[in-house]
C-alpha cells in the first residue's frame, strides 16, 4: 500500500493538460483513467480508458452516449425529448483537469496475473454535445452556474461541507437482499448490519470499525481530502464521516469522490456500504446535512455574521434564510431525490416542517451563531441519497432568490403544524412543489429542472408508481426489499 502511495497524484495538483509535457506526466503517473461524472439521480458514473489513448480525450474525440446521465436509478429508459430529437447521438467527454487524482485503492489484478497492480486515476468530466456546447443540464455544470451567479451578482463565495451517514452490512447478506418487483417469482433475504445495537459513540463499537476508518483516511488523506472525524451513529451498522469545509465547488467534488471511495474501500475491509437512506424497516435512517456560510470576496469576512444584529445574524443571513424557507418544499425534491428518502422525513430528529431556529436539531434549517468563524446554516433536508451537486445548486439558488427579492424568514422556532407549513411527504409531492416553484426554477434553469423531473417520473416513479401510497402504509419487509432493488447497491 505504501509503495502505491509514493506515486499518488493528489486532488488539485494538476490544473491543465495543454502540451506534450503534461501528457507525458499523466502517462507516467497512470495506466488508466476513469472519466467520471454525476447523473441526474446524483449517482457516480464512469468509463475507463487507457492513458495510451489520452490523445483522443484531449482532441474531444472520447465519445459517450449523450443521454447516459438521464437514465433512472436502475437504468430505466427515460427518453428525454431533446436527446430523442438528436437520434440518441453521442456526445464527447471533456475533463476538468483540476480534479485529476489517483485512486490508490484501485487497480489490483488477480493473484495469478504476474504483473504489478495498475495505476488508476480519475478525473471529473462534463459531456458536451457533439457540436461542441456543454450539455447544460449536468448537475455539476448547474452547480458551477450557481457559484458563478453568487460571485458575479453578489460578490460572495460559499464555504461548505457535507456530513454523510451510511450503513454497512456483511457482504454475504446482501447477495439476495433486493426484490425485483417486475419478477413475481423473485425472493429476497434481509441484509445484515455489520454490527447490531444502536450504541452511538460506544468505544467498543468504534474499535470494530477502526480498520475501515484508518484505511479510508489513509487513502483519502493521500489525495488531500480531509475527513473531520469518524463515528458510529444511532442505527445498526450506521457510520458517519463528515468532511472538512472547502470553498466553492470543491466541497461537492470532495464528497462526490469520498462517497464512491467508501463504497469501493469497504469491501476491502470486509464490509458492504450503502447510502440508501432506509434499507431496513423500522430502523434509523441516514441523512447528509449540508453546512454552509457565505464569505465576502472583498474583505473575506463571514457575510452571515453581524456582532451588533439580533441573534448576531446579518441582513444577508436573514434574506438567505428567507429564500431557503420560501423554497423549502421544492428544495426537498433535489435534496431527497428517491422514493425511499421520504421514509426518513416526518420522524424523530428528521425534518417535517418549514421552520428554522438557532442550534435546534428539531427544525429543518438549523442556524449556528457562535462567532464569525462559527456562524453558518445547516440544511437538514438532504438525505444520504442526495447528490452533492444537486444539494449545492438548489441551496444556492434558493438563498440567492432570498437576497435578490429581500425575503424575510418566518419567526424562528415554530413547531406547531397548524402554523408552520408541512414538508412534502412523498417524492411525487416534492416534485410537484419543485415544478410549481417558478422563482426557483428560473434561477436553477428550467431545462435542468424539467430533465430532473422527467428522470424521476419515468425512472423511480415508473418502477414504483404507487410511491405516495407507499409512504402512508406500514413499512413491510417486502416493500423495503423492492426499494432496495432500486437504491441499495448504487445510491
Amino acid at each position: 500500500m505504501n509503495e502505491k502511495l509514493a506515486s499518488v497524484v493528489p486532488l488539485g495538483s494538476v490544473q491543465s493538460v495543454s502540451d506534450q509535457v503534461d501528457q507525458e506526466r499523466i502517462k507516467n503517473s497512470f495506466d488508466y483513467l476513469r472519466l467520471s461524472f454525476c447523473d441526474l439521480n446524483g449517482l457516480h458514473l464512469s468509463k475507463l480508458i487507457s492513458t495510451q489513448n489520452l490523445g483522443k480525450l484531449l482532441k474531444n474525440s472520447c465519445e459517450i452516449y449523450s443521454g447516459v446521465f438521464t437514465f433512472g436509478p436502475r437504468n430505466e429508459i427515460v427518453n428525454i425529448p431533446e436527446i430523442v430529437e438528436k437520434r440518441h447521438a453521442n456526445g464527447f467527454m471533456k475533463p476538468d483537469w483540476s480534479t485529476l487524482h489517483s485512486l490508490p485503492w484501485a487497480g489490483s489484478l488477480p493473484d495469478h496475473v504476474s504483473v504489478p497492480a495498475k495505476r488508476i486515476g480519475s478525473v471529473l468530466c462534463e459531456i458536451h454535445w457533439i457540436e461542441g456546447p456543454v450539455i447544460d443540464t449536468m448537475p455539476r455544470h448547474v452547480a458551477k452556474l450557481m457559484l458563478n451567479r453568487l460571485m458575479e451578482r453578489h460578490k460572495l463565495k460559499v464555504y461548505s461541507a457535507f456530513e454523510p451517514e451510511f450503513r454497512v452490512f456483511t457482504p454475504e447478506s446482501v447477495v439476495d437482499a433486493c426484490l425485483n418487483r417486475i419478477n413475481p417469482t423473485d425472493t429476497s433475504t434481509l441484509p445484515a448490519p455489520f454490527t447490531l445495537g444502536t450504541d452511538m459513540y460506544k468505544t467498543d463499537l468504534l474499535s470494530i470499525y477502526e480498520r475501515f476508518f484508518l484505511t479510508l483516511d489513509h487513502y483519502l488523506r493521500s489525495l488531500g481530502i480531509n475527513i473531520q472525524d469518524f463515528c458510529t451513529e444511532n442505527g445498526e451498522g450506521q457510520l458517519e464521516t463528515p468532511v472538512m469545509p472547502l470553498y466553492g465547488l470543491q466541497s461537492a467534488d470532495v464528497y462526490f469522490i469520498l462517497k464512491q471511495a467508501i463504497k469501493e474501500i469497504a469491501p476491502q475491509c470486509g464490509l458492504f456500504a450503502s447510502f440508501m437512506p432506509k434499507p431496513l424497516a423500522n430502523m434509523c435512517s441516514s441523512g447528509c446535512h449540508y453546512n454552509h456560510s457565505l464569505w465576502r470576496v472583498d474583505d473575506n469576512k463571514n457575510a452571515f455574521y453581524d456582532a451588533n444584529a439580533e441573534n448576531r445574524l446579518s441582513e444577508t443571513a436573514r434574506h438567505w434564510l428567507g429564500g431557503l424557507l420560501e423554497h423549502l418544499p421544492a428544495i426537498l425534491a433535489l435534496c431527497s431525490p428517491t422514493v425511499n428518502c421520504y421514509r426518513r422525513l416526518h420522524r424523530h430528529l428528521a425534518p417535517s416542517l418549514v421552520n428554522w431556529d438557532l442550534d435546534d436539531r428539531f427544525t429543518s434549517i438549523r442556524v449556528k451563531n457562535v462567532d464569525e468563524s462559527r456562524t453558518y446554516i445547516e440544511n437538514r433536508l438532504a438525505s444520504s441519497a442526495g447528490g452533492p451537486y444537486h444539494v449545492l445548486a438548489v441551496t444556492l439558488a434558493a438563498g440567492m432568490d432570498g437576497l435578490e427579492r429581500k425575503l424575510e424568514p418566518p419567526p424562528r422556532g415554530i413547531k406547531d403544524p397548524e402554523i408552520a407549513k408541512k414538508l412534502p411527504e412523498s417524492l411525487p409531492d416534492a416534485l410537484e412543489c419543485l415544478r410549481n416553484d417558478h422563482h426557483l426554477v428560473n434561477i436553477l434553469g428550467a431545462r435542468f429542472v424539467d430533465w430532473f423531473i422527467q428522470v424521476k417520473e419515468r425512472g423511480d416513479l415508473a418502477t414504483m408508481p404507487n410511491a405516495k401510497e407507499m409512504m402512508k402504509e406500514e413499512e413491510t419487509v417486502e416493500t423495503l426489499a423492492k426499494e432496495r432493488y432500486e437504491y441499495f447497491k448504487y445510491t
